[in-house]
């Protein structure tokens, strides 16, 4: 586990855990955005950002990639609700 404190985006100054050396990607995927942060054990974790934009503006390619390779968690953002998971829909004989 890596565990360290976001440095911009949307988590700017939170604790963070990732299950993979690379850092993670940061999901909220009702709006359709996404970030990358990486990590790196002197700084933390650091939001990705060509040109100073978040990498939500870059296009999916880099995120696709990331999300693939096995280097990056790929994390729910926190205020994204949660849905329960599908029981099975078992129905009732007659239902």
């Amino acid at each position: 586990m890596y565990e360290a404190i976001c440095h911009g985006g949307p988590l700017d100054g939170q604790h963070a855990i990732s299950r993979r050396p690379a850092g993670f990607l940061l999901v909220d995927r009702p709006a359709g955005q996404c970030w990358i942060y990486d990590y790196r054990a002197d700084a933390g974790f650091e939001v990705r950002t060509p040109d100073g934009m978040p990498v939500l503006t870059t296009g999916p390619r880099g995120r696709h990639r990331a999300a693939e390779e096995g280097r990056y968690d790929v994390l729910a953002a926190p205020w994204v609700e949660t849905v329960a998971p599908f029981d099975g829909g078992a129905r009732q004989p007659g239902g």
